[in-house]
């Protein structure tokens, strides 16, 4: 019995060292923002449910394109899935600097064009195992406490080099 209390303390403090070390003890820094120059997203367009093999292999195709096209991983939702019942409208691939590279087979380019008013939540140093996790509730709430609108068809996750993560919530 003795041992196995021991045990229980080791897992736990090995459990909130790799917490701490992913960067999980670090808060969001939270703006109100309006975009002032376009994005530029290649990727792929996805409409269905998050549990399909679907979802995960445009994430993979993503992973795989980040490396030719050098650019950080983006995703833009068009609709939120808690009132879709789970069913995503989504473009799930890079954001770019500019339109100019090739794109690999059944890769597109979208823009999001200047002018987006958002609350942006954004985190550096925090992996991206964790970050989504910090950033969506700190920007909801940072929404309901500025008495804000939110579209509700405009999310856009990005997670660039460095640890350096950010979520973009399209506000009224």
């Amino acid at each position: 019995m003795r041992y196995l209390f021991l045990a229980i303390i080791l897992l736990t403090l090995i459990a909130a060292s790799t917490y701490a070390y992913l960067g999980g003890t670090r808060e969001p820094e939270i703006t109100l923002e309006t975009t002032a120059a376009p994005l530029y997203l290649a990727g792929q367009p996805f409409h269905g449910k998050v549990t399909g093999d679907a979802f995960g292999n445009l994430f993979r195709q993503a992973k795989d394109a980040q490396a030719r096209l050098h650019g950080d991983l983006a995703n833009l939702y068009l609709n939120d899935p808690e009132t879709a019942h789970d069913t995503i409208q989504a473009f799930i691939g890079l954001a770019l600097p500019d339109t100019t590279q090739a794109l690999p087979a059944g890769f597109r380019y979208r823009v999001v064009p200047a002018g987006q008013r958002i609350l942006a939540a954004r985190l550096t140093g925090v992996s991206y195992l964790l970050a989504p996790n910090k950033l969506y509730p700190a920007a909801l709430e940072a929404v309901k406490k500025q008495k804000l609108t939110q579209r509700g068809d405009f999310y856009l996750e990005r997670f660039g080099a460095n640890e350096e993560s950010e979520v973009w919530v399209g506000v009224k």
